[in-house]
């Protein structure tokens, strides 16, 4: 039966009210209590500027993961303190064997960054914590990966204790710099405030932070920016934790996901949840490559959550995935089919002999975290261990679209929800180059990026 329009206004508005207290939903406005950033890079002369920005009036801390491309092993976090309407920016570059973060911003770290950065490391997969060794366990892994930012909690403004209080001193910004990291640093000691209780002064996540990437090749002078995927409402709990702790993972939220028709699901996990609202069936976006315009288009797709799916040291994944993490060959695959058009609605398909390097399953498939796919000679953001070539016809402007076609991709939700959520978890962006060298001169790139569309099998519901 059909409801009148006063009444699906205000179902879905007291649907709207209990999801922004109870459930994970993403915000395509770009705030929220996480942040995913599709990809850093350091390859193909490139370095990464990495942007998080508190808008809100609150002393926030923060947990900064970075986050390898193949099997999202860290390769480093720390936390970070920003006082209200602070700004954190923070370059990766490339290193002799590796990768590294450096800064010169001023808002504090714990673990601090020393002025001639910090190299991400190799101990997760390399085989010194006594689990097997991956395939390809060098340095040159961690130069193309993605993050992940996750708001753990405010400080208490109103909070009187000495602690607390010497706390938010310490972050708070006169004339630019911050009152004293080492506070902060010393909270974290062995006979620290905050090493006895992570919770002491904390209150649950507001929300309010956005962030980007900026990848930037000197050489090339090109600079292709993108916007970090915004989850709010991921946490009605303070999850303070230790620096270098692998706490709080996007597992540690609430359970409940919020979808843009306005309905909710309840999950066992607050890793299906975040899962949930990122669940899609198909990415569709530009290219343009040739000769004809000197154009190079990569695409980008990453699963931010799959980790926690595949890395289940036995034979089988977790749904949605169906592919655990191989040791062996340093993959985890799943099936995809691959489409595109011209300007002119002229199609074709990209087959097994036109995708490069084969994966080691039969037909089409991403096998890592992060994923670049390279249209035809492109090569704008490398990713050597995670990238795929595609060669395709004459076409030389269209649109493309990336399907995820096992049956098996599926999540579904518990207490009686019938709703089975299809595709995979994924974020990402077209990232497009297109140069005139004929400018008095001079070489002119135009350099763009531009976030993946996608179906969702929730995308609307009948009120």
């Amino acid at each position: 039966m059909k409801k009148s329009l006063p009444k699906a206004i205000a179902l879905a508005a007291s649907l709207g009210a209990a999801a922004s207290a109870h459930a994970v939903n993403h915000n395509p406005e770009g705030l929220g209590q996480v942040l995913l950033y599709p990809v850093y890079t350091t390859e193909a002369g490139n370095f990464s500027t990495i942007h998080v920005t508190n808008t809100t009036a609150e002393y926030k801390a923060v947990k900064v993961r970075f986050l390898e491309g193949m099997n999202s092993q860290e390769v480093l976090d720390f936390n970070l303190y920003l006082s209200p309407f602070d700004v954190w920016t923070g370059v990766v570059t490339q290193t002799t064997d590796g990768a590294k973060l450096t800064t010169q911003d001023t808002s504090c770290t714990v673990g601090a960054i020393p002025a001639d950065g910090v190299s991400f490391s190799t101990v997760l997969f390399d085989g010194r914590t006594g689990v097997t060794a991956d395939s390809v366990k060098t340095a040159d892994r961690t130069r193309v990966g993605h993050i992940e930012v996750i708001e753990m909690g405010i400080i208490d403004r109103a909070s009187d204790n000495a602690n607390v209080i010497a706390a938010r001193n310490a972050i708070l910004h006169t004339n630019g710099v911050p009152g004293g990291c080492g506070v902060l640093s010393s909270a974290w000691n062995s006979t620290g405030f905050w090493r006895n209780n992570a919770a002491l002064g904390m209150l649950p996540p507001t929300g309010g932070l956005y962030g980007s990437v900026t990848l930037v090749n000197v050489d090339a002078g090109s600079e292709i920016a993108a916007d970090a995927v915004a989850l709010d409402n991921w946490s009605g709990i303070q999850q303070h934790a230790n620096p270098g702790d692998e706490a709080p993972s996007l597992n540690a939220g609430d359970p409940v996901a919020y979808f843009k028709n306005g309905t909710t699901s309840n999950f066992n996990t607050g890793i299906d949840a975040v899962s949930a609202v990122l669940m899609k069936t198909n990415l569709v976006n530009d290219y343009a490559v040739g000769a004809g315009l000197n154009a190079q288009t990569d695409f980008v797709v990453t699963f931010p959550t799959k980790r926690a799916y595949v890395n289940t040291g036995t034979t089988t994944a977790n749904a949605p995935f169906t592919a655990p993490w191989d040791p062996a060959t340093s993959t985890a695959c799943e099936a995809i089919g691959i489409s595109y058009w011209d300007r002119e609605e002229q199609t074709a398909i990209i087959d097994e002999n036109q995708f490069s390097p084969r994966p080691p399953v039969p037909g089409l498939a991403l096998c890592h975290e992060t994923n670049i796919l390279g249209v035809g000679d492109s090569n704008l953001l490398g990713g050597q261990h995670v990238r795929a070539t595609l060669a395709i016809n004459s076409f030389q402007t269209g649109w493309m679209q990336v399907a995820f076609t096992n049956a098996g991709n599926i999540l579904t939700p518990i207490g009686g929800d019938t709703t089975v959520i299809n595709g995979l978890p994924a974020i990402g962006f077209s990232a497009i180059n297109i140069q005139n060298g004929d400018v008095g001169g001079l070489l002119s790139n135009y350099s763009a990026s531009y976030l993946h569309k996608a179906v969702t099998s929730r995308d609307y519901q009948e009120l």
